[in-house]
């Protein structure tokens, strides 16, 4: 009988499922047998032929990047005697089969058996290198090292890495799953777009981006820094879930994976980055919902919806939305496109990545390091028959000269720049080197936008800080400063996101936008190459409403504190 671990048969299953060599039929078939005949689940499987070992090893070796172990090819030397215990490597079917002065080759049937990894290092003084081999090649190398000499007691290292993973919780594999599972739950629960896992000189911690700003979160710290092997378990196990090489520590890596919590649907983008103490995490959180959200719900005026509706039911044109990185873009442009996504249309997006998927829309995701870029895509497209383009983001004149060139044959073309406001991005696209005649003829609409925190409803209180002189200053006048009275939260548990009970007087967020309309007047001042400051004072003309505008509308309101203004909205 295969007497494989809980963890390690469950690690195999898991790994075919995601990889598709089970369905979902087929686990409950195997669980079903299993109790039925009182043998492994793995086991079962192989007996109704549904995979088999060899199978196993291959996908294992695929799946993290390790190459596969030859055991029945390896001659068993005393050296590498010096390295085993049966008894542990009949428990978690680990094998040591090669070693020199600096290495120690270690060939393992499961994935379950990296958080082992790092002791061995430890305790060997030798760096581990890891190889796939099936379950039969490591039972029949177990059975040739028995009818062995038997090895003394001193030199059985393995069996002391075994002992230690005993007295330390990090060392059980479920403590490391179970605690990124915590800090993955935790962080959909406060709505966290995304965690921060970084290492110091003699700390770790996590850190939440929450409402747009990153707090630390200290209910994870203790884990992180009780042992200094916890945080490489916990990098280990994050790379695992994301599909990169465990063995890579030299240089970044990206990876993504996907799962349910509840009835959501989650989308994790991990970047890692080495650093000068450790490798860094960085995970986004995408809940694919979040894209499932209509103009009516992103809180525009009712005036700049009508220009912005107006824009994207155009036969053809480019609409531009501009802001920061993580001021919603994403989301403004995909809400525009299930507005106007109907069967008679053809949608073509350009992403780096795709965010979202949306029913009905072509979507392509850019390569850059294959040469895939925005500008290769754009011109494919164009050859595609599309009523509509999207390209995730503007890069260089290339790409801004094929978009608008579009716009005037007969597309209606979205994108995306990195701007302060809506004025700027004309003055942006000048210095691109693009003509001024292409900008006035093809651009219909310029969107710049913000989210800013919402003052939390439960603990508003008046800003006492805040004087009539204070608001003069963003702009209000003298009357209605008078008048005015900015609120400000105190914290309460409404708003609260740790464990403390008390928040920080914030709770959600909302968007604060610029609509400028690319009118007559706006187009004789971008041919007559007018600056930024004239095409706005142009555009007040045609009663263009700017962000500053909306956020004192807003503080107004008691929605937006003061601070919250300044913070996204203060001019240079």
């Amino acid at each position: 009988m295969i007497r494989l671990d809980t963890t390690s048969e469950q690690s195999i299953i898991n790994m075919l499922r995601e990889h598709n060599a089970l369905n979902g039929q087929q686990i409950k078939q195997i669980e079903s047998l299993s109790k039925e005949s009182g043998k492994s689940q793995i086991e079962t499987a192989f007996e109704l032929n549904i995979t088999n070992d060899t199978k196993v090893a291959q996908l294992l070796s695929e799946s993290f990047s390790i190459p596969m172990a030859k055991l029945d090819e390896i001659k068993i030397s005393e050296e590498i005697k010096k390295y085993t215990e049966i008894r542990f490597l009949k428990e978690n079917y680990i094998i040591p089969f090669e070693v020199d002065n600096k290495s120690i080759k270690v060939a393992i049937a499961d994935a379950s058996k990296f958080s082992l990894i790092k002791n061995i290092q430890s305790l060997t003084k030798l760096e581990p290198e890891l190889f796939a081999a099936s379950i039969k090649q490591i039972s029949d190398f177990i059975a040739r090292l028995e009818q062995g000499a038997p090895v003394k007691s001193k030199n059985q290292k393995i069996e002391q890495i075994k002992k230690k993973q005993a007295n330390v919780p990090l060392e059980v594999e479920s403590d490391v799953i179970a605690f990124v599972d915590k800090i993955l739950n935790k962080a959909i629960k406060l709505e966290t777009s995304d965690i921060h896992i970084e290492p110091f000189k003699d700390t770790a911690h996590v850190r939440f981006r929450i409402d747009g700003v990153l707090r630390v979160m200290d209910e994870f710290s203790d884990f992180l820094n009780k042992d200094p092997l916890n945080y490489n378990s916990v990098v280990t196990r994050i790379k695992i879930i994301s599909k990169l090489d465990i063995a890579e520590r030299r240089i970044p890596q990206d990876g993504g994976s996907n799962f349910k919590y509840g009835d959501k649907e989650m989308d994790l983008r991990i970047s890692i980055m080495p650093t000068k103490n450790n490798e860094r995490i960085v995970m986004r959180l995408l809940n694919k919902e979040a894209g499932d959200v209509s103009l009516n719900q992103l809180g525009f005026a009712d005036q700049d919806l009508k220009l912005l509706e107006e824009a994207i039911n155009s036969p053809q044109g480019m609409v531009l939305v501009t802001g920061p990185t993580g001021s919603g873009k994403t989301t403004t442009l995909y809400s525009i496109l299930k507005t106007i996504n109907k069967p008679s249309m053809n949608i073509l997006t350009a992403e780096d990545p795709v965010e979202y998927e949306l029913e009905g829309v072509g979507q392509v995701q850019v390569r850059e390091d294959i040469g895939y870029t925005f500008e290769t895509a754009l011109r494919s497209f164009l050859r595609q028959d599309p009523e509509v383009i999207l390209v995730g983001e503007i890069r260089d004149k290339a790409t801004v000269d094929i978009a608008l060139k579009a716009a005037l044959t007969g597309h209606l073309v979205f994108s995306t720049l990195h701007t302060n406001d809506a004025p700027s991005t004309i003055t942006r696209l000048q210095n691109m080197g693009t003509p001024d005649y292409l900008i006035s003829a093809a651009c219909t609409l310029v969107m710049a936008q913000r989210l800013a925190r919402k003052t939390c409803q439960e603990c508003r209180v008046p800003d006492d800080r805040i004087n009539p002189k204070t608001l003069t200053s963003i702009g209000f006048t003298a009357e209605e400063a008078s008048r005015i009275r900015p609120v400000i939260g105190k914290g309460c548990s409404a708003c609260a996101s740790g464990d403390s009970g008390v928040g920080n007087g914030y709770k959600g967020r909302m968007g604060i936008y610029e609509i400028l309309k690319i009118t007559k007047n706006i187009k004789d001042a971008i041919l007559r190459q007018a600056t930024t400051v004239e095409l706005k004072q142009v555009a007040k003309q045609d009663n263009f409403r700017t962000m500053q505008d909306m956020g004192k509308e807003l503080i107004a309101t008691g929605d937006l504190s003061f601070s919250e203004y300044q913070r996204i909205l203060s001019l240079e």
